[in-house]
């Protein structure tokens, strides 16, 4: 009768270690060998030996769990909310597929301009690349498809450290020069489908091959970026332009917290000659047939601009504007004056805020399901001063923005020029465009 209790029990014991946790059940079963112990159901020789082997057992569990925790700590962390991210467990390196879509429907009206109204669609954007870091090194790339022929836009490796407590950056191959707050926010998250006039041209540029240093506060409260580039990227070499030398500073001397802050900017630009010079700029659409605002191509003995700033973002409602001033100098004519400015404003009627980032913009994250819901306008005027003639022109965009997800955009905008002088000239046409976007990034 002992037997069978003894057998029964310790079966029992035995089963307990397989359900329930290592060194709990273990507990468990040296109190229980004790008690059968005691009450003399098994002897004290068979006492020690099923003692040394349930620790024995404990033991190997104790090591295998420790195996365990060891693979899992370097196992690589995938992310997949918003974008595919596989980083290493330690944080030292990083790889993520970077990308985006843009398909534009358009509908143009010249108004008796003598222009032909374009009424179709177009693939405005279609980039793929990949961005990734190797501790403090990182690098980027991406090209852009949507023309046929591919094109790129970011080609650079980086280097970020801290610097007394900030962060400094330095960029090393093709990539957005320090200047201006519309040319340098994505076009992933642009509240209208095109930048203002002056925004990445020949007078506000954007991405350039060369330098470009950065130092900031570790919150981006302030920032100062400064770069030397010499024209784009071309067949693998550098276009014919001067060398620019380029700087932009921010700061925000009124911050809540993210969804509640005034930000400033200012910055710089001076180029040394080189090609002939040309700028040029269609009204209400990437697909007008003529380009109204320009300039002839004329020397180049070199050039400087300047642009000022200011973005503010307060809950759902949002304010930005631009001021750029470019001129350019020539010892055969008198210098070619362009200035521009852009006032936008923005509400999201679903409650959801401009996302603030490193002193520019990002994508937003709708609050519920059923997705955000974003109106807009912009205000925008342009003035080229040439010789003895004169190009001016202000328009009106307004917009409705729709975010299903937050790598999804819908954007319906609506652009009407309200005067337009060309050589001289006022104009008693007045263009208009309906335009219709279908946006996703990755």
């Amino acid at each position: 009768m002992k037997l069978k209790l003894s057998t029964l029990l310790i079966a029992g014991a035995l089963f307990g270690a397989v359900v329930a946790p290592a060194q709990a059940n273990n507990d468990a079963m040296i109190d229980l060998l004790k008690v059968l112990r005691d009450q003399g159901t098994i002897t004290a020789a068979n006492y020690d030996l099923l003692v040394n082997a349930a620790k024995a057992d404990s033991e190997a569990a104790d090591a295998v769990n420790a195996d365990i925790k060891k693979v899992a700590k370097s196992i690589p962390k995938i992310t997949t909310k918003g974008k595919i991210k596989i980083e290493s467990a330690d944080g030292n390196w990083s790889f993520q597929p970077i990308g985006r879509i843009m398909w534009d429907a358009i509908n143009t009206d010249e108004d008796n301009s003598g222009q032909q109204d374009f009424k179709g669609t177009e693939l405005r954007r279609a980039r793929l690349g990949f961005a990734g870091s190797v501790y403090n090194w990182g690098y980027k790339f991406e090209s852009d498809f949507a023309g046929g022929d591919a094109s790129i836009k970011d080609a650079y490796i980086k280097y970020g450290t801290k610097l007394a407590g900030n962060k400094f950056g330095l960029k090393l191959g093709q990539s957005h020069i320090a200047y201006g707050l519309n040319t340098k926010i994505s076009s992933k998250y642009m509240t209208f489908m095109d930048r203002p006039w002056f925004a990445d041209s020949s007078i506000s540029p954007a991405r350039e091959s060369g330098v470009v240093a950065s130092l900031a506060a570790k919150d981006y409260r302030w920032a100062i970026t400064s770069g030397l580039t010499n024209g784009g990227i071309k067949t693998g070499s550098t276009n014919n332009n001067g060398s620019a030398f380029s700087v932009r500073g921010s700061f925000v001397p009124f911050m809540k917290d993210e969804n509640h802050l005034l930000q400033v900017g200012a910055g710089y630009l001076t180029r040394g000659g080189g090609d002939t010079f040309k700028f040029e700029q269609r009204l209400v659409s990437h697909k007008d047939a003529k380009k109204w605002l320009s300039t002839k191509p004329t020397e180049n003995d070199g050039s400087k601009a300047y642009t000022v700033d200011a973005m503010g973002v307060f809950g759902s409602f949002h304010a930005m504007a631009e001021y750029n001033n470019f001129t350019l100098e020539q010892n055969i004519a008198r210098d070619i004056d362009i200035t521009g400015y852009a006032v936008e404003a923005g509400y999201f009627l679903t409650g959801e805020s401009l996302k603030w980032k490193k002193g520019y913009t990002s994508g937003i994250t709708p609050k519920s399901s059923s997705g955000a819901w974003q109106i807009a306008a912009r205000f925008e005027s342009l003035e080229i001063d040439e010789f003895n003639a004169r190009d001016e022109a202000d328009k009106w965009t307004v917009g409705i923005n729709y975010y299903p997800t937050q790598n999804l955009r819908l954007m319906l905008n609506y652009d009407k020029v309200t005067d337009l002088t060309v050589n001289g000239t006022n104009e008693n046409f007045e263009p208009s465009s309906i335009k219709f976007r279908a946006q996703a990034k990755w």
